[in-house]
């Protein structure tokens, strides 16, 4: 399951990986600081080495979708500049595509990669990722509480594999017009009242989360038998299952739905082009996506990877991706942010009351094989029944 960006990226071919090493293997390096050690506890400066202005410069490759965030110019430019490096970009299609780069080749090639939370555990059963020195990492503590150290981002002797970037949603979005009063609950989803104007997210994790908050089941464990009824009777209201972006705006602008399940992304997305939407996280909760990035095993500039991370982190670079509407940014990891954005920008983004980000969240996580076919297999079966 992935956000807004995720529908509209195709795949890319890249160029052979460089490495992350100067051409020459005897080249020496210089103005590297010396590394410093706070007291124990704090976060320990250490900056990446350089190389001598001999126009030789060392590689550091990143993993990410095309065209989110990390490769625009005011990510990559102001990086390479700092270390002396080159930023090299691999893109990935899709999560799984993601894995299977460093499946085949890619450990001991790409420096750092960014999952989602639900592929860091699939990535940590396979030992794909390097255990994490918080010390190292300088934006840490600034990080969205909720997300910075779920357990799904540790190992078993709870190191930390993922550093949490980004940050979305899927909760309810309506046309205010369309309605008497505001709404802030599942329910109207299912209200007999709106039959026939609600579009559903065809993702069947999201599908059956949403469905489990609104009946009160346990969005992680629920009774699918609950769930097989409770998803029947939304769609006798359902007017159709989306799955990109185009699929619900589309129907949305021409009036044809005026609610339904939907990414925070695409909300924005729609404000942006004088389409008028509001989009509320309910009572009952919302599902939450939050995406990692991760150093592999064996990633030849780790300290590069490190440098990276604390440079994606920051609240310099955060708050010029947030605002930069354009890209449908995500919301930033890092809660500093919040502060230095504009009130235009924070009401884009649905965080411009901080009280209204819900504390109630069902994560999108990885699910055991077999409930996870169960998952689907309801779905498909639900969407099958007249």
């Amino acid at each position: 399951m992935k956000k807004l960006l995720a529908f509209f990226l195709v795949l890319v071919l890249v160029f052979p990986i460089l490495g992350c090493q100067s051409d020459s293997g005897s080249a020496e390096t210089t103005g590297a600081e010396p590394e410093q050690t706070e007291a124990a506890g704090e976060t320990t400066v250490v900056e990446p080495e350089q190389t001598e202005a001999t126009g030789e410069k060392r590689t550091l490759t990143v993993a990410n979708w095309q065209g989110y965030g990390s490769d625009a110019e005011y990510a990559v430019k102001p990086f390479e500049e700092k270390y002396n490096c080159k930023v090299v970009h691999q893109y990935f299609d899709s999560e799984e595509a993601l894995l299977n780069m460093l499946r085949t080749g890619g450990l001991g090639e790409i420096d750092v990669v960014l999952p989602n939370m639900a592929y860091v555990a699939t990535g940590k059963r396979e030992n794909l990722f390097s255990p994490l020195d918080k010390s190292k990492l300088e934006n840490f503590e600034d990080l969205k509480e909720n997300i910075r150290e779920l357990p799904d981002v540790k190992d078993e002797e709870g190191n930390l594999l993922g550093v949490a970037w980004t940050w979305g949603s899927t909760a309810l979005g309506y046309n205010p017009d369309a309605v008497s009063e505001p709404i802030n609950s599942w329910a109207a989803l299912w209200d007999p009242a709106n039959k026939g104007k609600v579009a559903y997210f065809d993702d069947h994790l999201t599908a059956i989360m949403i469905a489990a908050l609104y009946s009160g089941q346990d969005p992680e464990n629920p009774d699918l038998n609950v769930i097989k009824e409770v998803l029947l009777q939304l769609k006798d209201n359902t007017r159709l299952f989306w799955s990109s972006y185009d699929s619900f705006a589309k129907p949305y602008t021409a009036g044809e739905i005026t609610m339904g399940s939907v990414w925070s992304g695409a909300a924005t997305q729609l404000n942006a082009e004088g389409v008028k939407i509001e989009y509320v996280y309910p009572a009952e909760g919302a599902v939450v996506w939050t995406d990692y990035w991760c150093i592999p095993v064996n990633a030849p500039n780790e300290d590069l990877a490190y440098a990276w991370i604390n440079w994606m982190t920051s609240v310099e670079f955060q708050s010029e991706y947030a605002s930069d509407l354009a890209a449908q940014p995500p919301i930033p990891a890092n809660t500093k942010v919040y502060e230095v954005l504009s009130p235009e920008v924070r009401a884009a983004l649905y965080i411009d009351d901080i009280d209204k980000i819900p504390k109630k969240v069902a994560f999108q996580k990885e699910l055991p094989p077999e409930v996870n076919q169960a998952w689907l297999d309801l779905w498909n079966e639900v969407k099958a029944t007249d």
